[in-house]
């Protein structure tokens, strides 16, 4: 190859660099700026859909519950209401197993539990977080 002929090569490999480097950046400001993304249509429904209707009934009954804990049991420490209403749901879970209200609140009788506090977190969670188990007259 002649000297000539390698400035040249140079030259066209420069520029080649230069128009891909060129073709880099409008590739990578194109995709952060967004483009090419489809776009989304803002929501035009003012209905609440079955999720939140659903959410909005478990956040009622959560609150019939606690408040009649709150109740029920007045001098204990309540404090922590997220314990207490899990407390209850796994009541609900310990029903749909199977298990009686005697036998639930056998297991839960003792130990951090009195069993004022285990008789009322039973019946409490039958009338108001799984009201088809509801205690009858």
């Amino acid at each position: 190859m002649t000297p000539l002929a390698c400035a040249q090569g140079f030259a066209y490999a420069r520029g080649m660099r230069k128009i891909g480097a060129l073709a880099a950046a409008i590739l990578a400001a194109g995709m952060l700026s967004g483009c090419g993304a489809l776009p989304v249509a803002p929501s035009r429904s003012a209905t609440p859909t079955a999720t939140s209707s659903a959410a909005e009934e478990a956040f009622a009954q959560e609150t019939a519950y606690y408040t009649a804990l709150r109740k029920q049991l007045p001098q204990t420490d309540l404090s922590n209401a997220g314990l207490w209403i899990d407390l209850g749901r796994a009541v609900c879970k310990a029903f749909d197993n199977g298990l009686t209200p005697k036998e639930v609140f056998d297991s839960m009788k003792g130990g951090a539990i009195s069993e004022p506090e285990a008789s009322a977190v039973v019946v409490i969670s039958g009338i108001h977080l799984c009201p088809e188990y509801a205690p009858t007259p």
